[in-house]
């Protein structure tokens, strides 16, 4: 399994949801029965405030989906923030699966 770059955008005080087909090269579904997943959004890979993805694993489609609520998404400064998902096998070992830039679009009104 090899890791997919995908730019996404975001718009501030919205909920926010994204869906990824995890695929082998040979396009095939990949294989991911009982591994989990773990995502976060973070200014850059350094910052130490991050926001972790809500994830769902559909593992007979291939299928991750992230998510982040709007209580969330209107804490969120407009600008480009970075974003990773990575698999993680039934031994604990970690794989990165997709990663890329998010742009949080600023919004005048915010939700109460």
């Amino acid at each position: 399994m090899s890791v997919m770059s995908v730019n996404l955008t975001i718009e501030q005080g919205e909920d926010f949801s994204h869906t990824f087909n995890l695929i082998n090269p040979d396009e095939t579904p990949a294989s991911i029965a009982n591994y989990t997943a773990a995502g976060t959004l973070k200014k850059h890979p350094g910052a130490s405030t991050g926001y972790e993805f809500t994830i769902s694993l559909n593992t007979t489609t291939a299928v991750a989906s992230i998510g982040l609520p709007r209580e969330t998404t209107k804490l969120l400064s407009p600008g480009r923030y970075y974003y990773d998902l990575f698999l993680i096998a039934p031994d604990g070992t970690r794989k990165k699966r997709v990663d890329g830039n998010i742009i949080v679009n600023g919004s005048a009104t915010l939700p109460e």
